[in-house]
């Protein structure tokens, strides 16, 4: 299986992302429960999605993966996952609470400051898509370079962001339909946002050396 795949569009990522889901099969779902789990519980929840991230940047490239693999990586990287996921989360209430108060104005000039909360709110939940995947690719590990260039990317590709969110509203709708499928919903979004992610990196260094 090749492990560049010189191609940006969601669609087409998105069925590779099920190519490669399918090639770890078993140990993807093991993943996807324990990350079913860790969100349930709430406080290992970054670190079980930063930690899955992690596994689906190896098995993109080609390099096996385990449960212990993904258990290393939650426990050594629980710290930043935490801070990171915890400013990204505050940020985002952030954006819409100043959507809540200027939309609840009377004047329209309140009302345009509540439209630009609003961009920025929408800008922020995109932001998500890339922020776990940065951070399973990127070497730079500071958080604030982390965030910026999550929401960069949300914001330099939004036609990839916003066919990437219906993919993966698909998915997640299909999988309520057939439960079965919730067994691997985290895994194939967390393969499917790190391909794209990744994709759309090396298509801008590309365009850079031209």
């Amino acid at each position: 299986m090749k492990t560049t795949y010189e191609t940006t569009n969601p669609l087409r990522l998105a069925w590779y992302a099920l190519v490669i889901l399918y090639d770890d099969l078993c140990v993807f779902v093991g993943l996807s429960l324990l990350t079913w789990v860790s969100l349930i519980l709430l406080i290992p929840a970054f670190p079980a999605l930063a930690a899955l991230h992690e596994m689906a940047r190896l098995t993109i490239t080609k390099r096996t993966i385990s449960v212990r693999q993904w258990w290393e990586y939650a426990r050594t990287e629980a710290f930043r996952a935490w801070k990171l996921g915890a400013i990204a989360l505050l940020i985002t209430i952030v954006f819409f609470a100043n959507v809540l108060f200027y939309g609840r104005q009377e004047t329209s000039v309140w009302r345009y400051i509540a439209i630009f909360w609003l961009w920025l709110s929408v800008m922020g939940a995109m932001t998500w898509l890339y922020v776990w995947p940065v951070m399973a690719l990127q070497e730079e590990r500071r958080l604030w370079m982390l965030l910026r260039n999550a929401f960069y990317m949300a914001l330099l590709r939004p036609f990839h962001t916003l066919m990437a969110a219906l993919v993966l509203a698909f998915f997640t709708s299909l999988s309520v339909l057939l439960p079965i499928l919730l067994a691997l919903l985290p895994a194939y979004w967390a393969v499917y946002t790190t391909l794209l992610t990744r994709e759309i990196i090396l298509a801008i260094q590309r365009e850079n050396t031209r």
